[in-house]
C-alpha cells in the first residue's frame, strides 16, 4: 500500500474533482450512471496508471477500446453475482492486455500571446 505521509491530499483535491467531471461527462453521454463510472476509472487506472494523464487531459477516448474489461475490481452483475475483469476477458475472448488507437501524442497549442 502507499505510505499515506508521502500523499499531497491539498494536491489530490482538484484531481479527484477533474476525474468526477471527466465520469459525468461519460455516464452522462453512455446513459450510465457517473458513481459506476468513476468506480471503473478507479479500477482501470489501478491497473494502467500511465493513463491518468490523458484521461484527466482529454477524456475517455484517450482509453483503449474495451477498456472497462482492463480493471482490477469486482463489480456485481445483474445476475447477482461478483464478476473479475480477467474472467469476463475470458468469456468475451478479449486479449490479455489492453488495444490502443491513438493518434500521435497530443501537446499543447500555445495561446496567441505565448509564441514568440
Amino acid at each position: 500500500m502507499t505510505d499515506l505521509s508521502t500523499i499531497d491530499f491539498a494536491a489530490a483535491a482538484p484531481i479527484i474533482k477533474r476525474f468526477a467531471k471527466v465520469a459525468e461527462a461519460l455516464g452522462q453521454a453512455a446513459g450510465v450512471g457517473a458513481m459506476e463510472t468513476a468506480g471503473s476509472f478507479v479500477s482501470y487506472l489501478a491497473e494502467h496508471p500511465e493513463d491518468i494523464e490523458p484521461l484527466l487531459r482529454f477524456g475517455a477516448s484517450e482509453l483503449p477500446e474495451d477498456w472497462i474489461h482492463y480493471g482490477c475490481l469486482t463489480w456485481l452483475g445483474a445476475d447477482g453475482k461478483l464478476h473479475h475483469p480477467a474472467e469476463v476477458r475470458r468469456i468475451v475472448g478479449a486479449p490479455e492486455t489492453p488495444v490502443y488507437f491513438r493518434h500521435a501524442p497530443r501537446t499543447a497549442v500555445p495561446h496567441r500571446g505565448d509564441a514568440k
